[in-house]
């Protein structure tokens, strides 16, 4: 028998319950639809996010992570960073170890280290000139900087001395907090002797406002450390270390 003539012979009862059968068939259909095109736009969504995560996860890595060098107010820090001597001063020498280059070096990688982080770095001494004490001071007061880190090489008439030391100003609380922090983690990345943590009168840090301090990455008098201070991997290691104690710091007085 045709589906026509079985069609025909439907009562009007019969042919209205298979109109419903076939609109629900059809509701059915067009939901399922829906539900997959909901399900391959969540999906092209949650690969978007994925990416985007990925994206920013590369992002922070490639830059260090800037957000450390932006205060709670939202201004980015400013870190004055004074490398001793320089010029025709080259401060103290032992063989090839030479101060002036050695603080040079230390704050050159301290400062790409610091930049990294999203801190904007002023060198008090931007080449190999000699700076006078007068001018240095006055270039970190003018940088309106929130912290100055002096480098210089420590030096005793006892070749036996030996030790990084970390100077504060004993008129500030957060220099003494600074040169703690910094001391540290300078000790701990570069293995150095610990000189300790020590009042200082020197007038870069002893006349100025903000928090100051002055590392002796060590003694340029001690044999064994003179080589350390001229060695690369040993300059990088103090300054990752002084890196970290900056960054440790400034987190405790936000």
């Amino acid at each position: 028998m045709e589906r026509s003539e079985r069609e025909r012979q439907m009562t009007p009862a019969e042919r209205r319950r298979r109109m419903e059968a076939r609109k629900r068939r059809q509701k059915e259909r067009a939901r399922k639809r829906r539900i997959r095109m909901m399900i391959l736009l969540g999906g092209g969504i949650l690969v978007l996010a994925v990416i985007g995560l990925i994206i920013f996860g590369i992002v922070r890595l490639v830059s260090g992570g800037s957000s450390k060098g932006i205060a709670a107010n939202g201004d980015t820090y400013v870190i004055a960073l004074d490398a001793g001597h320089g010029g025709e001063d080259i401060g103290r020498s032992s063989g090839e170890t030479v101060e002036k280059n050695v603080t040079w070096e230390i704050c050159s990688k301290l400062k790409t280290m610091l930049e990294g982080q999203g801190y904007q770095v002023i060198l008090i001494r931007e080449d190999d000139t000699r700076i006078s004490k007068e001018e240095r001071l006055a270039k970190a007061l003018d940088s309106k900087a929130d912290l100055l880190v002096s480098i210089h090489g420590g030096y005793s008439d006892d070749s036996g001395v030996s030790g990084a030391v970390s100077y504060y100003n004993k008129d500030n609380q957060q220099s003494q907090y600074l040169a703690e922090k910094i001391q540290e983690a300078l000790l701990k990345e570069s293995g150095a002797a610990d000189g300790g943590t020590k009042e200082g009168s020197f007038s870069i840090i002893s006349d100025t406002e903000m928090p100051s301090v002055l590392i002796e990455a060590g003694y340029i008098s001690n044999e064994e450390e003179a080589a350390s201070l001229a060695d690369d991997t040993y300059q990088n290691n103090v300054a990752k270390g002084i890196a970290k104690g900056i960054i440790m710091s400034l987190e405790k007085t936000e």
